[in-house]
């Protein structure tokens, strides 16, 4: 996307008008920043200004569009990092520490808007925005922010009321792409779940099946969690477990022979599994589902 090739930024003051629907624009901007150039470059307010090794903590919203090169994101009290490209989206929430650079060799172009009200807590609060701070672009975002650049170099305190819409707007697509995601999330999650309820006798490692999903294993794991309540690894001993209690209290065979149907080393791996998550063996927790002389 264009934006007429000029640099500009603009930090604009509380708005009444705006406040009233829950949205004021409070700056906006576009850098280009070639390969070599250094990074960020000083000229913005205190507040907003940040150093690599400092990092940074905003008093409200900021939404950042990447049209052009690539570089990375640190966020969160983990130091989590994501690498951005062309075409990423930055969200970034007040009061949670972040630093982001481009990549020396290839630079990048940035557009953002900064926005504080309701609407915004709103929508972090109630989770249709976030945790994942990163999302991918669209015609409408990138038109949006177009729109933007236009409004704020021609005159920005003036244009403020129809900036703050603009950014409903893009807070609005970024809420449909979250929820988008967390159903595609959800389908595949069910899908995981269902192949290894298929294979509890002869379970995939958990980073196996991360890499199957090309995903890193910390982010399925995080993803696992969020959709049943426990890991991945937690997940597949519970249901070989879950299948146990079914050999034990159905069938008569030994323990022996359900260690070996469910995939254990040995007998002795089995029940220290059993106990661990029942708290008694499984000899223990027969013979209490089916007393002697029953």
């Amino acid at each position: 996307m264009g934006a007429e090739g000029r640099d500009y930024f603009v930090y604009l003051s509380e708005n009444r008008l705006c406040a009233a629907w829950g949205c004021t624009a409070s700056s906006s901007g576009y850098t280009e920043i070639k390969p070599g150039m250094v990074y960020p470059p000083v000229r913005h307010p205190d507040d907003h200004h940040f150093d690599w090794e400092r990092g940074r903590i905003l008093q409200a919203y900021q939404i950042i569009l990447v049209s052009a090169g690539r570089g990375r994101l640190q966020y969160g009290p983990a130091h989590s990092v994501m690498e951005i490209s062309a075409g990423s989206i930055m969200l970034l929430m007040p009061g949670i520490w972040h630093r982001y650079s481009p990549d020396d060799r290839t630079g990048w172009t940035e557009h953002w808007i900064e926005c504080r009200g309701s609407a915004f807590d709103f929508a972090a609060q109630a989770g249709l925005v976030g945790p994942d701070p990163v999302y991918r672009s669209n015609a409408d975002i990138d038109g949006a922010f177009e729109t933007i650049h236009h409004l704020a170099r021609a005159d920005a305190n003036a244009n403020q009321p129809v900036l703050a819409t603009l950014g409903l707007q893009l807070l609005a697509h970024l809420a449909k792409s979250a929820e988008s995601s967390a159903r595609n999330n959800s389908f595949l999650i069910q899908k995981v779940t269902r192949n290894m309820h298929s294979r509890c006798s002869d379970p995939e490692r958990p980073e196996t099946l991360a890499r199957e999903l090309n995903l890193s294993y910390s982010h399925f794991r995080q993803m696992f969690k969020e959709h049943t309540g426990i890991s991945p690894k937690r997940y597949q001993i519970t249901i070989r477990m879950q299948r146990a209690q079914d050999l034990l209290a159905n069938t008569n065979k030994s323990i022996k022979e359900i260690a070996a149907i469910l995939g254990f080393n040995s007998a002795f791996h089995f029940s220290r599994q059993f106990n661990e998550l029942y708290g008694t063996s499984p000899r223990n927790w027969r013979a209490h589902l089916h007393p002697a002389g029953s």
